[in-house]
């Protein structure tokens, strides 16, 4: 790989969640990665892997957005989560993918082989520590699902939706104004709601002078009746 490119990296909290988001990476652990990794360029709505397909790769976002989903039996589709700059997914259960991976955005993608990434971990206590740290930021996210789709109120939900996405997305982001790059179908599936109750919970919000939605971002218009509305359970 060149490595005049960017470099990949991962960002997390720390174990014990109160250090905020940071690089976890040397520069000499990021080359190591590098060079063990293919680079990909992806146009917006690339598959970079389907459910079921061997997990023979784990994959660093370098730029863009991923989203990471899975369509049921029933026709419904369940969206896990997010992917954005530094984040790490691919991770599998009995050697295969467990959800399917889509660009949202055009993006750039590190793919490293799992058995080439296991033989850095074994070699670098410290990188495979980082690692580590990243896996528990990824649980953070996952518990934090839970307890947004557990609310009862589309606009809570929704509210809680943009400032997951203000704490995790990329750290350029102005402080009251939040990248909504998805779609907001994308936004309904990992809610959990109809598509038209997303679609009314955002006028909603809008109407309550608590967010303005924009194309592809969502401006905090009151903060404090934002925060209440977020820390309501």
């Amino acid at each position: 790989m060149n490595l005049e490119l960017p470099l990949p990296t991962i960002r997390a909290m720390s174990l014990s969640g109160v250090s905020g988001k940071r690089p976890l990476l040397s520069d000499q652990q990021r080359r190591r990665l590098a060079e063990a990794a293919t680079l990909l360029k992806l146009p917006a709505r690339a598959i970079v892997y389907r459910v079921g397909e061997p997990a023979d790769s784990v994959f660093i976002n370098g730029g863009g957005v991923v989203i990471s989903f899975k369509d049921m039996p029933s026709g419904k589709r369940r969206v896990a989560g997010f992917r954005f700059y530094a984040d790490l997914f691919g991770l599998a259960d009995r050697g295969k993918y467990v959800n399917t991976a889509r660009t949202v955005t055009p993006a750039t993608i590190y793919k490293i082989p799992v058995e080439t990434l296991t033989a850095l971990l074994r070699q670098d206590a410290d990188l495979e520590f980082q690692f580590v740290c990243k896996l528990v930021h990824e649980l953070r996210q996952s518990q934090r699902k839970a307890i947004i789709v557990a609310r009862r109120d589309a606009p809570g939900r929704i509210a809680m939706f943009v400032d997951m996405l203000r704490r995790t997305a990329v750290a350029d982001v102005r402080e009251d104004v939040v990248e909504l790059p998805m779609s907001r179908s994308d936004m309904a599936d990992f809610l959990n709601l109809a598509h038209e109750s997303v679609s009314r919970g955002c006028k909603r919000l809008g109407n309550m002078g608590v967010l303005e939605f924009k194309k592809g971002t969502a401006r905090i218009l009151d903060r404090a009746r934002f925060d209440k509305l977020v820390a309501k359970n």
